[in-house]
């Protein structure tokens, strides 16, 4: 199992890089969302980043005004010891014209979770997978023992449970007649607060709370990649967790999502 991590800026990663990790996510300015800073590809060139593996994430949903940006970024990124993260199939199609599919990992959240969607996308030539917070554990490994993906898992950060294209934020804030800023809490009816941010290509709804599986790692073991995202968390705390990461500790009240229970859906 290897430790993959984001950053909130390229000080923070270049802190992250001198650690015992063994990789980074970058997000690609123009072409990604929900990440913890995004940048311009030809800042790659900008950092050292010391033999770690380097996932650069473009998965926006892109549109038909996207893509000739987005063929010039997958062309730079062509011959770079790099894979990439993606939702859009126009990703694919284009790393299919330029014979570099295998540099691919789909990451679509809540749509990729099954054994079957794992054979498809690998039957195409894609051979990692970001894999959906939204199973279990038990769930997680029967995919991991049916499938050939590599897998990548969320083990620690907020995760994304609701993404609109939309400014809702701002929406709201313009007919309730106020101002403010991007960054919000949403009360559920029963009280849960759930942070919501608005950046320039729509809004997302997080986890509650940090996922953090930290004392789940033994278990994870069969699992190719662990993701720690740092998105919302202060720099400093990060580094702390990165660290207890590393070393495996134990922690007591850590919230886990759904690696323990199944979501059930009922109809009324």
């Amino acid at each position: 199992m290897k430790i993959i991590v984001s950053g909130n800026s390229v000080e923070h990663l270049k802190k992250l890089i001198k650690k015992n990790i063994d990789g980074v996510i970058v997000s690609i300015d123009k072409l990604a969302v929900n990440g913890s800073f995004y940048m311009d590809v030809d800042m790659l060139d900008e950092i050292d980043f010391m033999g770690k593996e380097v996932f650069v994430s473009l998965n926006k949903l892109m549109h038909n005004k996207d893509l000739q940006l987005l063929r010039g970024v997958m062309e730079k990124l062509k011959d770079r010891d790099v894979k990439i993260l993606f939702y859009d199939m126009a990703v694919y199609q284009i790393a299919q014209n330029l014979g570099m599919v295998s540099k691919l990992v789909i990451y679509q959240e809540h749509l990729n979770a099954s054994i079957g969607s794992h054979i498809f996308y690998n039957n195409l030539g894609i051979t990692g997978s970001f894999v959906t917070n939204d199973i279990t554990y038990q769930e997680l490994m029967e995919i991991k023992e049916h499938t050939k993906m590599e897998l990548m898992f969320l083990g620690y950060g907020y995760a994304p449970i609701f993404y609109s294209r939309r400014y809702l934020i701002s929406n709201y804030l313009e007919y309730i007649g106020e101002n403010g800023g991007k960054k919000y809490k949403i009360q559920s009816d029963n009280v849960i607060e759930y942070p919501i941010s608005e950046e320039e290509f729509g809004t997302t709804i997080y986890t509650e709370e940090v996922i953090n599986l930290i004392n789940y790692l033994d278990k994870l073991d069969n699992i190719d990649y662990i993701v720690m995202n740092s998105l919302m968390i202060d720099d400093n705390d990060f580094l702390k967790m990165v660290d207890r990461f590393l070393n495996r500790e134990k922690l007591s009240n850590c919230y886990l999502g759904f690696f323990d229970k199944k979501t059930i859906y009922k109809v009324k």
